[in-house]
């Protein structure tokens, strides 16, 4: 039912329709003359009654409330009563309750007035003359005792009402201590139907919050069952990265001792060719050196061919000087004396001659051994030049494989170092993983305490399955769907002030009247 219907039919109940509103002009102008009056007596009584009068601060806040309640009845009486009404008075129980105002006091203080406004409209009634004056009394007596009566009986409604909201509350209270102290099976049980949602929300809640912590104690068993495996991997890995940076480590050292022989080795072929194109250099100056000997030897020989030929002419020279002289001495014989120095000479010049025969003979034996020897020499120096030409050969050979051991051997001491160098990268990024699997192996075991000390934080809770055990088996907990519920209204500040109007800000709620 939606608060318009609401309304109409506390209107019907009352029983106001529209003989009530045909009664409201002659009410109205009562209210006019003797409100006023009637209103200033009662807030004279509030002044002088401490009870009420702390909700005002001054005197002038006071007749402000004042005027606005003469406001609010005149503005009820001057037409058929509206939702406005209604709004309106809404409004100003809530101030009431905002700021502590009883009922009895709001309910008093309608006694009082009414008591002197019916006692006025009595005595300007033609009934004051046939019923005396006091009808008035007698009717403000009787209205000011029903009032009283309604007073007492509103109490004892709020009284009952109050005393089911503490002890609703207390419940709560109760419940949500034993929440505190980890107890997730107490429930809220035998609440007033006024406070059932009270009592499904708290059993959502605590229902939502156990499933959460037993999901939390699983996931917590299932962390820790996870990081100790995480651990236990990574002692293995760390104990295998420290084997490998061991093996490392000496493989460098092997690795820096053989690249450091290899460049040994590069130097030594460098060297070696070096000293092998000096020998084929010198070889070849040497093959030259035999050539030109060879040339010599030639020459030597055609020299002594031609010394051989001139010792032939002299041999024949002296043969043709020692027949002359034989010939000289027959003719110096058969001269006689005459003769005898002719003969002198003849015999002079044939034994010059017979020395020059033998001379020859002699040198020409010389010759002949001199030119056997230059043959010897020249046969020996063209087989030394053809050594010296195959000694060339291999030496150019040996220098063209020494240059390819230098290249091979420089070439392999660059790669030995590129190598060695890689070696060495990865030597010391296996100790850098080495220590990044030790601060892992740390981590691990670091999660698993905590996962551990979660575990044995969570099992101080009573849940509904029973406490959870430490070590328990994982299991997958299902996904349960969580309804979004409406947000609940911020509760508002309660203000200690004076009544009405007098203890807000808002244009809306600018009013003052009991």
């Amino acid at each position: 039912m939606d608060t318009a219907s609401a309304n109409q039919d506390r209107l019907s109940f009352f029983g106001i329709d529209s003989k009530d509103y045909k009664s409201f002009p002659r009410i109205l102008k009562l209210l006019q003359k003797h409100a006023p009056e009637a209103l200033a007596d009662f807030y004279e009584k509030i002044a002088a009654t401490p009870e009420v009068a702390k909700f005002f601060k001054s005197k002038q806040n006071m007749d402000h409330a004042r005027d606005k309640q003469l406001n609010h009845w005149v503005q009820l009486f001057s037409n058929q009563i509206g939702e406005n009404y209604f709004g309106k008075a809404e409004q100003i129980g809530s101030v009431h309750a905002r700021i502590g105002l009883a009922p009895t006091w709001y309910i008093g203080g309608y006694a009082m007035v009414l008591e002197q406004l019916i006692h006025e409209a009595v005595a300007s009634s033609p009934l004051a003359r046939l019923a005396g004056n006091n009808l008035g009394k007698v009717i403000g007596t009787l209205v000011k005792c029903a009032l009283l009566d309604m007073d007492i009986a509103l109490s004892s409604y709020f009284r009952a009402e109050e005393a089911q909201r503490l002890a609703v509350i207390s419940q709560v209270g109760q419940a949500l201590e034993s929440l505190a102290k980890g107890d997730f099976t107490v429930r809220l049980e035998g609440l007033p139907p006024a406070f059932a949602k009270v009592e499904q929300d708290f059993d959502f809640m605590r229902t939502r919050i156990s499933e959460t912590l037993t999901q939390v104690s699983q996931t917590a068993e299932s962390i820790n069952t996870g990081s100790i495996e995480i651990s236990q991997a990574s002692d293995d890995l760390s104990s295998r990265t420290e084997q490998q940076a061991a093996s490392l480590e000496q493989t460098a050292a092997a690795m820096d001792q053989l690249t450091g022989g290899v460049r040994e080795t590069a130097d030594g072929a460098a060297h070696v060719n070096r000293s092998v194109a000096e020998a084929h250099s010198d070889a070849t100056r040497g093959g030259a050196v035999v050539k030109e000997a060879v040339a010599a030897m030639d020459d030597i020989e055609r020299s002594a061919q031609e010394i051989a030929k001139i010792i032939n002419v002299i041999d024949g020279i002296a043969f043709q000087t020692n027949l002359l002289a034989l010939n000289a001495g027959v003719e110096a014989a058969r001269a006689g004396d005459a003769g005898k120095g002719f003969a002198v000479v003849a015999n002079e010049v044939r034994a010059l001659a017979q020395r020059s025969a033998d001379a020859a003979k002699h040198i020409k034996e010389l010759i002949s051994e001199s030119s056997r020897q230059v043959n010897r020499g020249v046969e020996l120096v063209g087989q030394s030049g053809e050594a010296l030409d195959s000694i060339v050969g291999k030496v150019a050979e040996i220098a063209s494989l020494a240059a390819n051991i230098s290249e091979l051997a420089a070439a392999q001491s660059n790669s030995l170092q590129q190598v060695n160098t890689a070696v060495s990268e990865m030597d010391k990024m296996t100790q850098q993983n080495a220590a990044m699997v030790e601060e892992s192996t740390a981590a691990a075991r670091s999660l698993a305490t905590e996962a551990d000390q979660l575990t044995g934080l969570v099992s101080r809770f009573s849940l509904e399955g029973g406490p959870v055990a430490r070590g328990s088996t994982v299991r997958e907990m299902p996904r349960h769907a969580i309804s979004r519920r409406p947000a609940r209204p911020a509760a508002r500040t309660m203000t200690q002030g004076n009544l009405a109007m007098a203890i807000t800000t808002d244009p809306s709620e600018d009013w003052s009247e009991f």
